[in-house]
């Protein structure tokens, strides 16, 4: 059966565009439990030997090859796999399981590193948990040397080849021929920042948290892989890879360049200052978005708190969980959106999402969920609030659709509050509430919304769908999904103006927000403040320098004139 032509969405790890064939990259043999006699056990510690010389070997290559390649910094990541192979305490766990429970030495590893595995998961602090894939690196380095498994990924006519895979660790990224490999797509692996990091650097293209991606994509199947948005289109035609491409010039920007801009402030060619901002959800997303210099996070997304655990995650673990993400982006404001589950995100446990409703988008979403279980609320609120004593919060509200919700909120948020005075436990007292406008009963009541809060930030991704009854996930309609929709660019002017008569900011945290070819009509519309992936901060900070304030208004004036999508498009040069 030929499979069909078809988009799939991820998330973008590493920025780029790549184009080959798909190479799916096979994982080592299970590894099988096996007794020995105690007259073997000598002979299993002289193998286990001999695969901890080869392996540190092996990593003293990899870490000399990115030394020169990328930088001493990177270099760094396999100093400590070296290190854990030299680990005296390690090593002896692996030897006492041989000698004692008379096992063969990959069941020995694979058992003491799974056991190692499982107390770095139960950590709060970030910088151990990223020592899990360390962990899993060693382990089946070690395994793989013992077993004699070379991992490869060719195919027969030596073409260019995106490689598919559960999951890639550092070491096998930087083993890999790059001279062919054009783009990764993987399951596991997202949130990895060391993967993460050695993939930007080599400018090849990342996307992961494909689920079931190795069922789902053939051998050999054309593929392009799109770094900037986490997407993956299978058997792309000519005009669909040109199109990918040609925006590829329009976001490439140097790290001179960027060392460049990081100097210089965020104001248009006129003097008009704009502030850019960060969404994150991780501590790559964070590295980055202080490397560029943002002004802040304009959108910390919770759900990664939650869907990284098997239950609700408690306050205390939050409240730590928040705390360091505040401590490391001050003095600069954190905006901490609350739960934002439902429609495409899911968790196991919750009772609501255990089975896809008729509608997901339509159904039990962000604000409604946490609405619906006020305990589960009441801890990321408590969690929220004590965060804002370790630097600036701002409390963001998804997918308002009127005035009751935000009271509702309020309500809880000040009882807390006073209990918190009670109890002398410490917390901003002007802790700012936000809005997030994703809905059109939010835009036709805006004015009304904005007397309940400080601040509202524009989720355009959700904003268009409703207003164009349009299933952004849906890849049969996904042509009417068009941000350049006459209705969406009103609906933003009108947000924008209601703001600016309250005299309250309005921010984009929408994708309209990282997209350079939107950023002069987002500035003409009145927004000043745009919240976008820290890797698209450089390129929208060198376009924002290259326009006026003038020429923005009268381009958003030219563009809320025409009433036809492919004038807009025109207007502004897509």
């Amino acid at each position: 059966m030929v499979q069909k032509q078809t988009r799939i969405t991820g998330i973008a790890i590493s920025p780029g565009i790549g184009y080959g064939k798909a190479c799916i990259w096979g994982t080592a043999p299970a590894v099988k439990r096996r007794k020995i006699r105690v007259g073997q056990v000598s002979s299993e510690l002289k193998r286990l030997e001999k695969a901890v010389d080869m392996s540190l070997k092996q990593i003293f290559d990899i870490r000399d090859k990115v030394s020169d390649k990328i930088g001493e910094k990177e270099a760094d990541i396999f100093g400590a796999h070296a290190m854990l192979l030299r680990d005296p305490v390690l090593m002896a766990q692996v030897e006492k399981t041989i000698v004692e429970q008379r096992i063969n030495a990959e069941a020995a590893i694979e058992e003491v590193i799974d056991e190692s595995v499982k107390v770095y998961a139960t950590t709060n602090e970030m910088y151990l948990k990223e020592r899990i894939q360390d962990f899993r690196d060693v382990g089946r380095r070690l395994v793989d040397n013992l077993a004699g498994f070379n991992q490869e990924c060719l195919l027969a006519d030596e073409s260019d080849i995106i490689v598919i895979a559960a999951e890639i660790t550092p070491s096998q990224l930087m083993e890999a021929d790059h001279s062919k490999i054009k783009g990764f797509v993987t399951e596991m692996g997202g949130e990895t920042s060391h993967v993460a990091i050695l993939a930007r650097s080599l400018g090849i293209p990342l996307v992961s948290g494909i689920s079931n991606v190795l069922n789902r994509i053939k051998a050999g199947l054309p593929l392009l892989v799109n770094g900037f948005n986490g997407t993956i289109l299978r058997q792309p035609s000519n005009n669909e890879i040109k199109a990918e491409k040609k925006e590829f010039p329009r976001i490439v920007i140097s790290e001179s360049e960027i060392e460049k801009l990081n100097k210089l402030p965020v104001e248009t060619a006129d003097g008009h200052p704009v502030t850019l901002m960060a969404n994150v959800r991780s501590q790559t997303d964070i590295m980055f978005a202080k490397k560029f210099q943002s002004a802040g996070i304009g959108l910390y997304r919770t759900e990664l708190a939650f869907n990284n655990k098997n239950s609700f995650p408690s306050e205390e673990y939050q409240f730590n969980t928040y705390k360091e993400v505040v401590q490391q982006i001050a003095p600069h404001p954190v905006t901490i959106r609350t739960l934002d589950l439902g429609g495409d995100k899911f968790s196991p446990y919750y009772p609501y999402l255990k089975k896809r409703e008729l509608n997901p988008y339509l159904g039990m979403r962000a604000i409604r969920i946490s609405l619906a279980r006020p305990d589960i609320l009441r801890d990321q609120l408590r969690a929220i609030v004590r965060a804002s004593a370790h630097g600036q919060v701002k409390l963001l509200l998804p997918m308002i659709s009127g005035v009751e919700e935000i009271r509702r909120i309020k309500r809880m948020l000040y009882r807390i509050m006073r209990n918190f005075q009670k109890e002398g436990i410490p917390f901003d007292p002007d802790l700012r509430i936000g809005a997030m406008i994703e809905i059109p009963s939010a835009v036709i009541v805006i004015s009304s919304i904005l007397k309940e809060v400080d601040f509202i930030s524009v989720g355009t991704n959700d904003l268009i769908q409703y207003t164009l009854a349009v299933d952004r996930s849906n890849e049969t309609v996904s042509q009417y999904y068009e941000p350049m929709h006459p209705a969406v660019l009103h609906l933003l002017k009108q947000i924008a103006a209601a703001a600016n008569r309250e005299k309250k900011e309005a921010s984009i945290c929408g994708e309209m927000a990282a997209d350079v070819r939107y950023t002069k009509l987002l500035i003409g519309l009145g927004y000043n403040v745009l919240s976008m992936s820290s890797l698209f901060i450089p390129q929208i900070k060198r376009v924002v320098r290259t326009i006026t304030q003038d020429s923005a208004r009268e381009l958003a004036y030219k563009a809320l004139n025409l009433w036809e999508i492919k004038k807009i498009k025109k207007l502004i040069h897509l």
